[in-house]
């Protein structure tokens, strides 16, 4: 009688086998791809303060108009996300910046624009995506000054810590080529005090970019 040996062959399952090609190819890749990338980013612009201009629309100029450099915006379309990306906007990051030296007198001044000025995203054709004061954005609930008392050359401001980055409860999509600009509103003239400083403001979230 003659025996039969059985051999078994064990097929490897296409379902697992594409699972792990899929894990290995995200490993290889990491944060690029061969269709593009994410990353961590913010678009950011820069104004200059002046008591005369009562509203300023940023992110209009893009980098190179009017002379503005890197170190005033990155954003290279006027009132545009550039073609081929999309940008997720999960914060509002808010900068101000003296240009001199102030006294006293002034903080209050600065208090009070703080206080009189709004932010807002516009998008074309559409309502406002959101308002806020700069006061609420720079995280300013108590703003107090005490003048300094003679002859101590000091004073105190209690305020809670500064912050600057304001998280939005509901990301904002802003796709390729979408229309769109931040609105700076002081609803009260700033002080002559102010004129000169920067007040420097950035989307900031997730950037997808194509290749």
């Amino acid at each position: 009688m003659t025996k039969t040996t059985s051999t078994s062959v064990v097929k490897t399952s296409p379902v697992a086998y594409s699972g792990r090609a899929n894990a290995l190819e995200k490993l290889q890749i990491g944060s690029y791809g061969t269709e593009g990338n994410e990353t961590d980013w913010t678009y950011y612009d820069t104004l200059i303060m002046a008591a005369a201009t009562a509203q300023h629309r940023m992110f209009t100029d893009p980098l190179g108009a009017g002379g503005k450099t890197y170190a005033m915006t990155n954003l290279t379309v006027a009132g545009q996300i550039p073609q081929a990306q999309m940008m997720e906007v999960m914060a509002i990051k808010v900068m101000y910046t003296s240009s001199a030296a102030k006294v006293v007198a002034d903080l209050e001044t600065l208090f009070l624009m703080l206080n009189n000025t709004t932010l807002a995203l516009k998008l074309s054709n559409k309502d406002h995506t959101f308002i806020y004061t700069l006061q609420e954005l720079l995280g300013t609930a108590l703003q107090f000054d005490v003048a300094p008392i003679a002859p101590v050359l000091a004073w105190s401001q209690p305020q809670p810590k500064f912050h600057g980055i304001f998280p939005l409860n509901k990301k904002v999509v802003l796709a390729a080529l979408t229309p769109f600009e931040v609105q700076i509103v002081h609803h009260v003239a700033p002080g002559a005090a102010l004129n000169g400083d920067f007040l420097r403001v950035g989307l900031a979230g997730i950037l997808t970019r194509a290749t």
